[in-house]
């Protein structure tokens, strides 16, 4: 007769009653999407007792009453899975949450590879592929798929527990598998299915390279070139990173403007940019204004760069561009540079450092290697790579190189084939040097804009005496 009626047969228990005695694991971001369940879940735990809730939403006016049984005692532990921030708004914003939830503990999404570890890891994927009923792992196929796990990681000393992404490779190669009706998921079905995946992501990296190949962007992968450098940003495109080359370019002339950086000016830089950009002009004071004033006027940009552009792993790049642009001497554009550049010279680690390789090496191999073509990276960086098959064919037949750099003054070495050069006792730099170039410029730049060096005025001649 249009009426609500119940009865004690349709009570169902819910997650507390069904994990009462026990443990119970949520996922802090779908309980709060329920502010009722938050509050109930609270009340619960404050009165130790789990008490059937009106099966209604809280947003309604008009509730219909059911029937209430009694309270069952309660004695659960809960988890809250979540993220740090969660946390901290939850233990600041809400003072029963840190007198309920006393413990916490932060998990690490990888493992170190250690023996003992990877004998476990591997255990664990031959595991994962039989609980999912999929072709048995050959060894090669095994060892395929623990090197895609550090890359995922993105470091050769560790393992990724990224265990829905590797269900997925698995799934996905057994697939292959029963396609070529092959028994076993071997190497070649492993980095067939890791091909396909990067395949149907890769839409956007294929666009943008298409456009170096009709070289509507610029970015020369040959010959040398004054006050430019390469340098190598990467974009995330959901779950898939693209890394590409750019070329940064550099004026100096006259004037005590400093060094302008055109992507703050434009408002399309980011704060850790800008302070890339203040890192390398402390790097400029601390190494040319040791007897005289800094004094130049000039800019920096990523040429035909439209988007946001953040980070300081191309602060290296642009110090580069900076030096060859004020010494004259030009850099070899065979070379990409990536790296962030402190206040003392050295070059500092990068994220993303495997993508970045990859990506201008694809450029090169589609305008055709030279054999001289490569990149310089940090040193600390080296830890990083996991560089697909391909790199390191053309790395190991010394088609595509790969120069790790501590300092800047290594790299400038590298891209100039100059000696960069040291300070002498007396100021100055040795002679000769790639330094020494640029302490002359810079001198010659403070004399002019002091006035020094200009025409004198005429005199006017005095009038004639009547």
């Amino acid at each position: 007769m249009g009426t609500y009626h119940t009865d004690f047969t349709l009570l169902k228990p819910g997650s507390l009653h069904r994990a009462n005695g026990g443990f119970l694991l949520l996922r802090i971001e779908d309980l709060l999407a329920h502010p009722e369940a938050w509050e109930g879940l609270l009340r619960a735990l404050r009165a130790g007792q789990a008490r059937i809730e009106d099966p209604v939403d809280h947003n309604e006016t008009v509730r219909t009453k059911t029937i209430e049984p009694a309270p069952i005692p309660l004695s659960v532990k809960v988890i809250l899975i979540g993220t740090d921030d969660i946390h901290e708004l939850l233990y600041f914003q809400d003072e029963r949450f840190s007198k309920l939830f006393k413990l916490k503990a932060h998990i690490q999404d990888h493992i170190f590879l250690t023996n003992g570890n990877l004998a476990q890891y591997e255990q664990f994927l031959r595991g994962l592929a039989t609980d999912h009923g999929l072709r048995e792992l050959t060894q090669d196929g095994l060892h395929r798929l623990t090197i895609h796990s550090c890359r995922l990681a993105q470091d050769q000393q560790k393992l990724s527990l990224n265990v829905a992404a590797l269900r997925e490779i698995l799934i996905e190669a057994d697939a292959f598998a029963s396609m070529e009706n092959k028994e076993t998921l071997d190497i070649g079905i492993i980095s067939r299915t890791l091909r396909e995946r990067d395949y149907r992501a890769n839409l956007y990296e294929e666009e943008f390279l298409h456009e170096y190949d009709r070289e509507a962007i610029k970015v020369r992968t040959t010959g040398t070139g004054t006050g430019c450098a390469n340098g190598l940003s990467v974009s995330q495109i959901g779950d898939y990173v693209l890394g590409l080359p750019h070329q940064i370019s550099c004026v100096v002339g006259v004037g005590h403007g400093g060094i302008m950086d055109l992507e703050r000016e434009a408002e399309l830089s980011g704060p850790i940019h800008t302070k890339g950009m203040m890192i390398l002009k402390s790097y400029m004071v601390d190494r040319f204004a040791h007897n005289k004033p800094l004094v130049l006027t000039g800019s920096l940009c990523f040429e035909q760069s439209y988007a946001h552009v953040d980070g300081d792993s191309a602060s290296g790049a642009e110090l580069a561009a900076l030096l060859s642009a004020l010494s004259g001497v030009p850099i070899n554009l065979e070379y990409a540079f990536t790296g962030a550049v402190s206040q003392s010279g050295a070059i500092m680690a990068v994220g993303e450092v495997t993508r970045k390789v990859e990506g201008f090496f694809e450029v090169c191999r589609r305008r055709g290697l030279t054999g001289s073509q490569g990149v310089l990276l940090p040193v600390d960086n080296v830890a990083h790579l996991i560089l697909n098959d391909e790199v390191i064919e053309a790395v190991r037949e010394k088609r595509f190189h790969i120069y790790p750099v501590a300092t800047i003054e290594e790299a400038m070495e590298i891209l100039t084939g100059r000696k960069a050069g040291k300070r002498l006792k007396g100021g100055g730099f040795s002679k000769d040097s790639l330094y020494k170039a640029v302490d002359d410029r810079l001198a010659e730049l403070a004399r002019l804009a002091a006035g020094e060096g200009k025409p004198p005025k005429r005199k006017r001649a005095a009038k004639a005496k009547e």
